[in-house]
């Protein structure tokens, strides 16, 4: 993994940043919390306070769709 990434354990924003472009590195879990890490920190913390802070406006349908291949990615394989 590289040194500077962004992790979140937020499914909803995990979905607002990789449609906005923001590659998944990986997901692990510790316990029973699911960790995603994303490439560039810096964006990924700009994006994040968009997202919690309301000023970040997407697709509901598009956001829908990107929540379930990220639930669908995380239990497929626990």
């Amino acid at each position: 993994m590289e040194n500077k990434y962004y992790k979140t354990r937020d499914i909803g924003e995990s979905a607002a940043l990789l449609i906005k472009g923001k590659k998944l590195i990986n997901h692990n879990w510790v316990g029973k919390i699911c960790w995603f890490y994303f490439e560039d920190e810096e964006k990924c913390k700009e994006l994040s306070n968009e997202y919690f802070f309301g000023e970040f406006l997407v697709n509901a349908r598009v956001f829908h769709e990107m929540e379930t291949r990220l639930k669908n990615r995380i239990f497929t394989g626990r």
